[in-house]
């Protein structure tokens, strides 16, 4: 079986050769903002110190105001969550499986978070089953995670249902995260956006969609096109009318816009991907937007 991960290394390769070396060896921000449990050593109390950690004994005992200083977590905690439904087997504007641009996109997550030493662990899942792996570090960890989301991503999987694989973390997970979300949702129920709001209060959160094919694009005119969730055959002389191409462009537009403004207010840093080629540049944007969002 080829190795996935060679794969989505030798692309970012390429691409940070060329184009974002310099952000791809840069840091993101850190998802864990308060302290470990190891104790390290006392000092004085300065202004802008937790008061939460004033040593009310060493304080009594010396005379002066002293706190406990406790060792610094390192690694952060990633979690891919992916939609592993047969929507995400359609196929996406470029001509590619949306399965492939899922792959490349946890691929590359996954070797940026390694490379700072950082955990992975996945979550994916349709309407039928969610299933979980832990976190780990290793390069035979992320080959599994790649593994699993292309063995899985089928035409002959179940429905695609996010809300599904968002109650499962909602329900289990209780430890800090910065959450992954691959999917291609473009609308989002109330149901959806009450469990990204809950989850975002408790984890940091990135949302990735994969773009679907335009049916009334040019390159399309003369292939079979239908529906996979619901194997509904698109007739090409239907999709060639003006009148439908419009409408369809319009809907499109706006379901756009409005998931990208619902993420926006919740908070939630978020990039559409339309093709493999333009992962990489896509993901450096949005760990930059999340570096630098307001939170």
């Amino acid at each position: 079986m080829p190795s996935l991960l060679v794969k989505v290394r030798r692309k970012m390769s390429i691409t940070a050769h060329r184009k974002v070396r310099t952000a791809l060896e840069g840091e993101y921000t850190s998802v864990s903002k308060g302290r470990s449990m190891d104790f390290d050593d006392l000092r004085e109390y300065t202004l802008g110190d937790d008061v939460k950690d004033i040593d009310w004994k060493a304080t009594a005992r010396s005379g002066s105001v002293r706190i406990r200083r406790y060792v610094a977590i390192r690694k952060h905690n990633i979690m891919l969550v992916v939609d592993t439904g047969r929507s995400m087997a359609a196929t996406a504007p470029s001509g590619e499986c949306k399965r492939d641009i899922a792959v490349m996109t946890a691929g590359v997550i996954a070797s940026v978070a390694a490379k700072h030493a950082d955990l992975i662990c996945l979550t994916a899942g349709n309407s039928q089953d969610v299933y979980h792996m832990p976190l780990k570090g290793s390069r035979a960890h992320i080959e599994r995670i790649l593994q699993y989301i292309n063995g899985h991503t089928t035409l002959d999987a179940p429905q695609s249902d996010l809300t599904n694989v968002l109650d499962y973390i909602r329900r289990t997970i209780r430890r800090r995260m910065m959450l992954v979300v691959i999917s291609d949702n473009l609308q989002f129920a109330a149901a959806q956006e009450q469990l990204l709001r809950r989850l975002a209060a408790q984890h940091e959160l990135l949302f990735i969609a994969i773009d679907d094919l335009d049916p009334s694009a040019d390159n399309w005119n003369e292939r079979r096109v239908y529906d996979v969730e619901q194997p509904i055959v698109l007739p090409s002389y239907v999709r060639r009318q003006k009148g439908v191409e419009d409408a369809y462009q319009n809907m499109m537009q706006r379901e756009q816009v409005k998931s990208h403004r619902t993420l926006e207010h919740i908070r939630i840093s978020n990039v559409r991907i339309s093709t493999e080629d333009e992962v990489v540049n896509k993901i450096v944007r949005l760990l930059e937007e999340h570096k630098h969002a307001r939170r």
